[in-house]
């Protein structure tokens, strides 16, 4: 199975009609913005614009739904008290064109790029990748001076999840090199959160102890003991917050439940 086959069954898109609005549970505060990749494809997001003076996050989410139904996440960091970006990669949501590893990689530099002109510089900015989407953040992380880096329930790399996710190809997997991202992490070197839930199946623990222990100081880990693939932030429940909060005010992770 070629690369190109392997992402064809990667991503889960829900498309949104370019009229539909935020349903009524969404987080209150939240604008509809756009912005546009390298390539000239426009991008949707929601951007909540407070509180002023706190980083801001980018949140990168995972290979299904959309940014409706992602925004939930903004309860989720409410203790971080951060800005929030929360974008769509293209094909997903309102968003143009089609998704591909290198143009979720555009979209991500889009998003960085956007986030500047409203004069929040990358070292103001933490880059939050959940599950695919920590394969998108190590990416656009690379060499980047960032307030910090998450990385919540991701994978060292596509090739090493293949039988988890596509398990209709037994013994086939990807190029070794698609979202590679534990060989990228020797290029970050902005502070480092990893997330993960200790019975993950789809993401086995294994892959963000790895992650963890690949990337260079200063690093923190945080393992959701009881905790899937998708329910991290609600196993956890206030320890989650709190351990995004202080680690980002610079205090040392609770390192597990």
């Amino acid at each position: 199975m070629s690369d190109e086959m392997f992402e064809k069954f990667l991503y889960y898109p829900d498309r949104l009609p370019p009229d539909a609005i935020p349903p009524t549970w969404t987080p209150p505060g939240a604008e509809e913005v756009w912005l546009t990749g390298e390539d000239g494809v426009r991008i949707h997001g929601l951007w909540w614009g407070e509180p002023a003076g706190r980083p801001a996050i980018l949140f990168l989410h995972g290979n299904a739904q959309d940014v409706y139904s992602w925004s939930l996440v903004r309860e989720d960091l409410e203790a971080a008290a951060c800005r929030l970006l929360l974008i769509d990669y293209r094909g997903y949501g309102k968003s143009e064109g089609e998704p591909s590893e290198s143009g979720l990689y555009l979209d991500g530099r889009a998003s960085l790029s956007w986030l500047q002109g409203q004069g929040i510089p990358a070292g103001d900015t933490v880059i939050f990748g959940k599950s695919l989407g920590g394969g998108v953040a190590c990416e656009i992380a690379r060499d980047r001076v960032l307030a910090g880096l998450v990385l919540e329930s991701t994978f060292t790399s596509l090739a090493s999840v293949a039988g988890n996710l596509f398990p209709f190809a037994p013994g086939m997997k990807p190029g070794a090199h698609a979202y590679d991202s534990v060989n990228k992490l020797k290029e970050i070197s902005c502070p480092l959160l990893v997330i993960h839930g200790e019975r993950d199946m789809l993401i086995p623990v294994a892959e963000g102890l790895a992650l963890y222990q690949a990337a260079g100081e200063p690093r923190e880990l945080f393992i959701v003991r009881g905790a899937g693939h998708n329910d991290v932030s609600i196993v956890a429940g206030e320890a989650y917050g709190r351990t995004l909060r202080d680690w980002l005010d610079g205090e040392p992770a609770a390192g597990g439940l």
